[in-house]
Formats: C-alpha cells, structure tokens, sequence
C-alpha cells in the first residue's frame, strides 16, 4: 500500500511516529506532507531521527493554497467561530478569546451581539457553509497529491484554527482518494474548531471519544474506528524495559536518591476566570514546594518541575526564588518527541512519588505507568479544570484532586504510607481510554489502514 500522512506542522508527527514505523516494517510505502515552519521551542528532532532510521522516507512540505488565500481562511474561521457559539455552554473561554484567529475589523463585527446572534442562526450558518463547499481546490495541491498516487491519505490535526490540511482533504476526495481524519490528541475534539469537509473515516482511541465526534461534528458514528491510543502504547507494552535505576535517574536529573519527589507538570497555560490566559505558574509551584517543605510529613519530599516547551519564559523568575526542594528538569522543558526524550520524561515519570499539575496529557502518561495522579483546583488554576476536555479525566475519577496546598499536603502523606485511593479507577481509566481493544493500539491501527487499503483496492478493481 502506499499511505500519505498529511498535517500542517512536524510538531504533530511525534503522534503518528510508531504508527509510520510499523507500517514500514509492514513492507508499506509511507509518504509524509508536513508544514515545515520551524517553532521555536519545538525542534525538529523526530524528523530527523525518521530520516536517519528510514533514509528512503519521503517527506515534501506543506503547499498552500495560492488563490483566494485569505478568503477561505477568514470564511472558515468563521465557521469555527459559529462551532464554538453553538457549544457556548461549555467554551466560555473560547467564545471570548476566539479574537485571535481575526483580523480586528472582522472580529468587530462577529463578536458584537448581532453578529454572535447571526452565527448561531443554523440557516445562516448553511448558507456559510454553502459559499466554503464552492471554493476550487488548490491546484497545486492537488498535484502535489496526484503525483504519490496514495491507496489512503491520513490528516491530522484538521480541526485546529487555520488548518491547512483541509485544501488536502478537499483535493484528495475529487481525486477519489480516500481520507481519514486521525487526532492528535484527546483534547482536539472538544476544544478545536469543526471540519471544512467530510473525511471518509476517522479514527480515534475510545468509544467516548468516538461519541464526542459524532456529536459534536456530526460525524456518522459508523465511519469512525476505535483503536486506542497509539502514542501509549510503548508504556504499556514495555514501559519497565525502558526505565532507567533510581540512582541513574536521579544522578541525571541532579536528584537526592534517598529523597521522593512529586513531578509538577507544567501547563501550555492557565485560563482565569476573567478569560484571561496565564503563562506563568511559578507562584502555584512556589507555593507547593514551600508547603511541602514547611510540613514535617512532607519536608523531605523534593518537587521537580517540568515544564512545558511552549511556557517556560517564567523559569527565570523561579530559579531566582526557588526553595532548595524545587528541581527544574529539563532545564527549559521538550517536547518527548524521540526515543531518548520520551525515555528521560517517562523515567521521571516513573521514579516519582506522584504527578501533580493543572490539566496536562502527563495524567494520561502517568496512568499508563500506574502512577497516581494529583490535580490542583486551587483559585487560580479551577478554571483550567473547566475547559471541556478535561471533563473526560473528571467522569473517569482517577485523580487526587486538591483544593488547596493542605490538600497536597494531605495527599502526599497518604501516598507515603502506601494509601492509593484511586488505583482502581485509574487502571479502569486505561483499560478503557487508552486501551479498549486490549490489544497493541498501534497494531490495531495499523490493521485498520491495511483493511481500508484492501476496501479501496476493492472498489478500483471494480
């Protein structure tokens, strides 16, 4: 078969990185399309490991449209927007803070009470959506696609504001080439904006998930796949092959061995309750480190950070004031991306006592590696918990949340006298979230491209 994978930035392809390498191993030929705007606190790491292990991969970068460029993107953030009004109840943060995505007179205008009121009319939205179904396809693009000749296309993250993968899914589908829509991760469905087109098949890790396309997309629940999520699936498989000693670890990290540490795992951001957005979260980490080492159950309890690649501009601040317990590491966060960078955030993950944060994929990761999880739900972080997302964490109840520092405190206590109140919701939570097939989720997806190759096969032979 030959498979194309299309999304508008490398950043993503560490989400598909085991899928692509499986494939290959499968005798399959794997094409990549990326956008390749270089982020600044995101290298291109993973890339360049494919291409060292899989010298013959293909990857071309990202085309985009050339003709009626800013029209199709303002008519389609538009109807993002609409998406989002229709779901006001839960996106508050979103319907205020969607400005980012407009120019100022055009968010002028949709923002103010009559034009919110005419996005949410459905006959105007048709109407809309009318006017995006009639824009061409991108020539180009379309070439560019005709020319890998693929039997599949896989697109990803499709959904995001500005998603240059939707010029693909169009021009791929007048082709006849069949498209699946794969997420990235399971915040994309509910926090995103909507589709610009309809893919033939969609694949993601869990039935709620699948009930949270259909629904909130009107994606017809029998064109979606079930597989688990592939990007866990080296924990569960053979996470304790990878893990390094406590004293190998803790000598890189620059970590007292003797001494347990919970593992803070920094935010993108905060959202507060006025709609603002939150980049800095060192006086929460302040405040935890000082009331660990202020209690004489917890005073030698160490609290290692990690932030995240994309919010670290605060480091400076907290290293100035930063108790002895507190241990940034790595110094200005990474994305796990590669072998060696998921080794280092899965063993810190590993040798900790707990993983503690806001709303942060880390909970999942920790799930898979049976670590308990602490949420914080304090003043100035409650609202992040709000975000709709996280509601999928809430309902499975396999997080220690606390309200306040006391709370850690208490957790943390508990934790070093052997109590785990919710380990058995948490090994629920991953037999059905992360692994519902109780299988190798990448396996399965694997599977399932090779059987909507031999469909579409079917069908040219026809």
């Amino acid at each position: 078969m030959n498979i194309l994978f299309v999304s508008s930035s490398y950043s993503n392809y560490y989400a598909i990185d085991d899928i692509v390498r499986r494939l290959y191993q499968r005798g399959h030929a794997v094409t990549l399309i990326l956008g390749m705007e270089q982020k600044e606190t995101i290298p291109d790491d993973a890339i360049q490991h494919l291409q060292s292990d899989i010298p013959e991969i293909i990857i071309e970068p990202l085309k985009k449209r050339r003709i009626l460029r800013n029209f199709t993107r303002y008519i389609r953030e538009v109807l993002n927007y609409a998406h989002v009004l229709n779901n006001e109840d839960i996106r508050k943060w979103d319907v205020a803070k969607w400005f980012r995505f407009f120019p100022p007179f055009l968010w002028h205008i949709i923002s103010s009470p009559l034009g919110r009121k005419k996005l949410k009319d459905a006959g105007f939205q048709h109407t809309l959506r009318f006017v995006e179904q009639k824009i061409p396809v991108d020539f180009a693009i379309r070439k560019q696609i005709q020319g890998f000749a693929p039997d599949i296309m896989v697109v990803m993250p499709l959904i995001n504001p500005n998603s240059k993968e939707n010029e693909y899914l169009r021009a791929a589908q007048r082709l006849g080439v069949p498209v699946l829509y794969s997420m990235v991760s399971w915040d994309n469905i509910s926090s995103k904006g909507t589709f610009h087109g309809n893919p033939d098949y969609s694949v993601v890790w869990n039935e709620p998930l699948a009930l949270e396309l259909s629904h909130l997309h009107g994606i017809p629940h029998e064109k979606i796949f079930v597989t688990g999520a592939p990007r866990f699936d080296h924990l569960l498989d053979r996470g304790s092959d990878r893990m390094m000693s406590r004293s190998e670890f803790c000598l890189l990290a620059g970590l007292n061995e003797t001494k347990d540490y919970l593992l803070y795992v920094g935010s993108t951001f905060l959202v507060t309750n006025d709609y603002q957005k939150n980049a800095d979260e060192s006086d929460l980490i302040l405040s935890i480190a000082k009331g660990l080492a202020n209690d004489h159950r917890t005073k030698d309890v160490n609290l290692v950070l990690r932030p995240h690649p994309t919010n670290s501009s605060f480091l400076e601040k907290l290293r100035s004031c930063a108790p002895p317990n507190v241990f940034i590491f790595p110094a200005k966060g990474e994305l796990p991306d590669t072998e060696e960078k998921r080794n280092l955030f899965h063993n810190s993950i590993f040798h900790s006592m707990a993983v503690i944060g806001v709303n942060t994929t880390a909970f999942l990761e920790a799930s898979a590696l049976d670590k308990p999880c602490i949420t914080i739900k304090t003043k100035s972080s409650i609202e992040t918990q709000q975000l709709p997302h996280f509601r999928h964490l809430a309902v499975a109840d396999f997080l220690e949340n606390a309200l306040s520092v006391e709370d850690v405190i208490r957790i943390v206590t508990d934790l070093k006298s052997g109590g785990d109140a919710h380990c058995e919701q948490r090994h629920e939570f991953v037999r059905n979230f992360l692994r519902p097939k109780g299988i190798s989720a990448v396996d399965t997806y694997v599977d399932m491209i090779e059987e909507l190759g031999g469909l579409t096969q079917g069908r040219a032979d026809q």
